[in-house]
């Protein structure tokens, strides 16, 4: 088994073609580059990756792809959570059969207000028809989007239930207190923050790191604050606040559509523009201003390759 992920993720976009099939080797590509500045890991088919746009065979496809494309599988996640048990037990054999040990997992989001009884009893279904013992499960909770969120007794229930499988959460909520309780609460259960505005604050309370959305365009900067605190630093407070203030710019906007402009213009890809429905990439005013606002907080990309 692989040493767990910590420190900084991307939570990766989908590249897709101009017919809005997803560009295979364009998503390898950027998680390769994502790597390459500043990301310890990087989460394929979550949020910001459209996973709830994609269908169940385009995402085993593209995992038969992404076996062959040399990325290092020890620092790659997978959203392989699903309404549907059995495609949630497809896609996470699959992550598995390709060399993927972590999988991010929804909870089954449609029915709303679930029990925990019956949370329960769909993830202990899930582990049970995987059954292999590499699986490191991680939580989703994101409550504004799935409104099914994990509450803290039943995290309690998996941890003492399956010890050594339920390896942490991203913490999508924006709710800080909950990431620092979880943290306390839950020694050796690895709290990620959702966002990098708290990435500083949930390390210093004994999280782990950030899985992040506009970490497709803030790695480097994420990078430097992570190390800035595994050093001991001066500066990691100075670092933070100027994350802080490039992640408030960016949540401005649509976060697939605002960062896909971005990467477009510093690729020179348009393709990267490409968003699948109900998203729409930004008018061309909008993405003038989502320019001259990064500017404002000192925003850089490093350089990708056309």
């Amino acid at each position: 088994m692989s040493e767990r992920i910590k420190g900084v993720m991307a939570a990766g976009l989908t590249a897709f073609n101009d017919d809005l099939s997803i560009d295979v080797q364009g998503t390898i590509a950027h998680s390769r580059w994502l790597l390459a500045n500043g990301c310890d890991g990087v989460l394929l088919f979550g949020t910001t990756g459209e996973a709830n746009s994609l269908s169940l065979k385009e995402r085993l496809d593209f995992l038969d792809a992404l076996a062959g494309s040399g990325l290092p599988m020890h620092r790659m996640m997978i959203g392989t959570g699903c309404c549907a048990l059995p495609d949630t037990v497809d896609l996470t054999r699959k992550t598995l059969e390709i060399g993927i040990e972590s999988a991010l997992m929804l909870p089954p989001f449609y029915y709303k207000n679930p029990s925990d009884d019956g949370l329960y009893a769909h993830f202990a279904r899930v582990l049970e028809q995987v059954a292999d013992p590499r699986l490191k499960v991680y939580l989703y909770h994101f409550p504004q989007m799935s409104a099914v969120p994990f509450g803290h007794e039943l995290i309690g229930r998996f941890l003492a239930d399956f010890p050594g499988v339920f390896c942490g959460i991203k913490d999508s909520s924006g709710d800080f207190e909950n990431m620092k309780a979880m943290a306390a609460k839950f020694p050796g259960f690895d709290v990620f923050a959702g966002t990098e505005r708290y990435l500083l604050d949930t390390l210093r309370a004994g999280g782990v790191g950030t899985i992040t959305a506009t970490g497709n365009c803030t790695s480097m900067m994420c990078g430097a604050v992570y190390a800035a605190w595994k050093a001991g630093a001066p500066d990691a407070e100075r670092l933070q606040e100027q994350l802080t203030a490039q992640r408030l710019a960016l949540q401005a906007y649509p976060a697939a559509a605002g960062l896909k402009e971005l990467l477009a213009r510093e690729s020179g890809r348009p393709s990267w523009r490409n968003v699948r429905a109900p998203f729409l990439p930004l008018p061309a005013e909008r993405a003038e201003q989502l320019v001259a606002d990064m500017k404002k907080v000192d925003f850089r990309l490093p350089a990708m390759a056309a």
